[in-house]
């Protein structure tokens, strides 16, 4: 008579979330002693029982079983047990409840010994609600019991009544087996939802080598293990959150298990309006959901699954990973452009994965240094690859911040500069369709994506800048200039009743305010901030400019406050503070001139200066003018400011109109991206609007007066400037306005004499140096003009003055 083959007594019951590829069978004689049952009785696999199966014959091959996996029970033990001499190493890991190890008088941290096939069949949880390690005295000395409790499916064979069967194994705790240190061990962004498909883990070996335990993480995209300075380090992206992280010992053997804590599951339902504004020194991200409009949450998505010193931990994050904390934490963005690709695997010449080829780098004033290959500070706009690639990471890393706060669609809006080509806004429109197309596939959320004709997602930093004051600040744009003053440009845009009338890009930004000079007197910046002398002797001028523009973000404002008073009569200051006023001067002498002419044309219909609504990362230099390290409405410099306006204007009404510090200087663009309360016009218009050249002119042999706008045919060959009488004036003008209006904080050019009176030695040395810069500034200039004659001929006389400030 033939037997016909049961279900199998033995196959482990999944968890209900696990779908296995094949049922597991555990094969074990003494089963048949645990559930008292013979052995005969016990259905192993088709026709096999406990009593009739010969385990060699599945070892040897006789017996072939392709549609199950099977292990003996001692099989789901490792050989030794392996531990960290150390407590609550894994903090980010799960440990059986109530695990209290010692060694030696120490509380230790146990690496799992579990064959890691047990994670194919149940969550870290449900593993490790079924493991007990509890430490035993054998007549062997000190040991630690392993118990694991498995769900079979009995003869019953229903997975809601499983039949349990307990195996154990009893480990002595060597001394050869301690890890006496601990790797840096992180899982990004610890969080599930529907769609997400983008982890990360990272491991750094601290340059312990076998003193701590190498890692394997399962299922990875792409692992990338290298080395650097003597540690060895791993980053490896995944689609899935992983249940567990493999234990391998210097020769990558198998030691043991971390299991990890499963992360919440996020139900994706809200939408948010995301605003980008990225610049080529800074970026920064606004985010306007259903309740607020606020700066994007930098908070920290890591699983800290090892707990490392934070002096070994927190500095490697930065340099080849995604750091926990971002810095300032009080106002983390706008964030550096900048970009390090330390680590980035050789073979792979292009810039392409996230993280893997290249990260946001987030630099500190003591750790930055841009002299090093890895790092790329020059994110203009003509460097596409490495531009995309930051892109690429602060989409991501913006993605996850939506995802974890349950945001299922973004609307992307995004501005450009206003002096973009069609051509440009084109390619950069395509690019973040490219991105977005591209990441949606990773993070299951919908994009919504301008393209290049959306008005409403796809702005020009001046009209964005614009929208900010009308929105957040609540400023009308009746009759208004704004200024965004950045790192290399200030772009000035003047709204009659809500509508752009002109619009233009200057190059002259707080680096030509401030930071040149400084860096033409090192010495005074040391001895200014109490600095280390050769730390900035030593950097080019373009990483001087860098290191000095993160230095002056992190610590100027607590300087202004704190230590400007005691260094307010310094004649070095006092000279930093003429040539800073003279440059913002002469700025808005220009945004006079621009006026007037715009009245002259008709287009600006009265004949009165309008209110100054400045912003951006430049914009911080007025505070540096008045007394206390803050500009407001009632600080005389903001009359000065007023009456250079009036001045270059040529109006006869002289009126006073104030200059408003934005509130939130940098964070303007990125939130008047995702506003749109007041309706404004006229920025959206294809022509461009040729620049005043505020300044007697010569292109190509043809004359332009100071009034009229740079309309030629062709490209420029020939510049000449032939005599500043602008600048003269306006120079004249800026001392007499600092007598009559009584201003203290700013003191006149010693041996300045105004133009009607006999003109002094210092005059006549002043402009000969000047004109002398301004040749040599012109001599190459050919192409396409950014700049008006006016603002070319400041910059010269700016240099002029500082050599002479910084040489006496």
């Amino acid at each position: 008579m033939r037997v016909k083959a049961q279900s199998s007594w033995v196959r482990l019951v999944p968890s209900q979330d696990k779908t296995p590829t094949k049922p597991l069978l555990i094969i074990d004689q003494e089963i048949s002693l645990a559930w008292g049952k013979p052995p005969q009785d016990i259905w192993i696999h088709q026709k096999q029982t406990l009593a009739s199966l010969q385990i060699q014959d599945l070892h040897n091959g006789r017996i072939i079983w392709p549609d199950v996996e099977w292990r003996e029970s001692k099989d789901l033990f490792l050989d030794e047990f392996r531990f960290i001499d150390q407590d609550e190493a894994l903090p980010g890991a799960f440990l059986p409840p109530g695990t209290k190890l010692t060694f030696q008088g120490q509380r230790i941290t146990p690496l799992i010994p579990l064959n890691p096939i047990l994670l194919d069949y149940f969550t870290p949880e449900e593993l490790i609600a079924k493991v007990k390690l509890a430490q035993i005295n054998s007549s062997d000395g000190l040991q630690v019991r392993v118990t694991l409790d498995l769900p079979l499916s009995g003869m019953k064979d229903d997975p809601r009544q499983p039949q349990n069967y307990k195996i154990s194994k009893d480990y002595p705790i060597k001394e050869e087996n301690a890890l006496p240190e601990i790797p840096v061990l992180e899982i990004w962004p610890n969080f599930r939802a529907e769609g997400w498909r983008s982890y990360y883990a990272f491991y750094y070996d601290a340059e312990f080598g076998d003193d701590t335990f190498q890692v394997y993480i399962p299922k990875a995209k792409e692992p990338h293990i290298f080395e650097d300075k003597g540690g060895t380090y791993q980053i490896t992206h995944l689609e899935k959150f992983p249940s567990f992280i493999g234990c391998q010992d210097i020769l990558r053997n198998f030691i043991g298990l971390i299991l990890l804590k499963s992360p919440e599951k996020i139900k994706l339902a809200d939408k948010w309006k995301v605003g980008v504004d990225f610049g080529t020194s800074f970026t920064n991200v606004y985010v306007k959901s259903s309740r607020t409009v606020e700066p994007l949450s930098m908070e920290s998505l890591h699983l800290k699954v090892t707990q490392v010193r934070v002096d070994t931990r927190n500095p490697v994050l930065f340099e080849y990973f995604i750091p926990e904390v971002f810095i300032p934490r009080s106002k983390p963005l706008p964030l550096a452009s900048v970009l390090t690709t330390r680590g980035k695997p050789d073979s792979n010449k292009n810039l392409e994965r996230p993280i893997i080829d290249g990260r946001i780098y987030v630099p500190d004033q003591t750790r930055f240094e841009p002299l090093r290959g890895w790092i790329e500070t020059d994110l203009n706009w003509k460097n596409y690859a490495a531009n995309k690639l930051f892109l690429k990471n602060l989409a991501l890393y913006t993605s996850a911040i939506a995802a974890k706060n349950g945001i299922q669609k973004i609307q992307w809006c995004i501005s450009y500069p206003s002096t973009f080509s069609r051509s440009d806004k084109n390619k950069y429109a395509r690019t973040w369709q490219d991105i977005t197309e591209e990441l949606k596939v990773q993070t299951g959320i919908k994009y919504i994506c301008p393209k290049v004709d959306n008005l409403e997602s796809f702005r020009s930093k001046n009209a964005a800048f614009a929208q900010y004051f009308a929105d957040k600040e609540d400023f009308d744009l009746v009759r208004t200039t704004c200024i965004y003053m950045g790192r290399e440009t200030s772009d000035i845009s003047i709204w009659y009743h809500n509508e752009l009338i002109h619009q233009c890009s200057v190059l002259l930004g707080d680096r030509h305010l401030l930071s040149d000079f400084l860096e033409l007197n090192r010495n005074f910046l040391v001895q200014l901030f109490n600095l280390e002398q050769r730390e900035w002797d030593r950097l080019t001028e373009d990483k001087f400019r860098e290191k000095l523009d993160l230095f002056l973000r992190l610590e100027s404002e607590n300087w202004l406050k704190n230590k400007r008073n005691f260094i307010e009569d310094d004649p070095k200051f006092q000279g930093l503070l003429r040539l800073m006023a003279i440059g913002i001067g002469g700025l808005y002498y220009y945004v006079g001139i621009i006026l007037g002419v715009l009245e002259q044309e008709g287009m600006y219909q009265s004949r009165e200066i309008t209110p100054v609504y400045i912003g951006g990362r430049g914009s911080r230099l007025l505070n540096w003018l008045p007394e206390r390290g803050r500009f407001l409405p009632s600080s005389k410099v903001n009359n000065l400011l007023s009456q250079m306006l009036n001045k270059g204007s040529g109006f006869d009404d002289y009126i006073l109109e104030k200059t408003r510090l934005s509130q939130k200087p940098e964070d303007e663009v990125a939130c008047g991206l995702v506003l749109n309360r007041t309706k404004l016009t006229g920025w959206d218009r294809k022509t461009k609007d040729p620049l005043i050249a505020g300044e007697d002119c010569e292109i190509n042999g043809n004359l332009i007066e100071w009034r009229e706008r740079l309309e030629f045919a062709g490209n420029i060959q020939q510049l000449k400037i032939p005599d500043l009488v602008q600048l003269r004036t306006f120079l004249d003008d800026f001392h007499v306005s600092l007598k009559k209006l009584n201003i203290e904080e700013i003191l006149p050019l010693k041996g300045y004499k105004l133009g009607d009176e006999p003109e002094s030695a210092y005059n006549k040395t002043l402009w000969q140096n000047t004109e002398r810069e301004l040749i040599s500034a012109v001599f190459n200039f050919k192409g396409e003009t950014e700049e008006p004659p006016f603002i070319i001929g400041l910059k010269a006389l700016l240099r002029v003055l500082a050599k002479e400030w910084a040489v006496h």
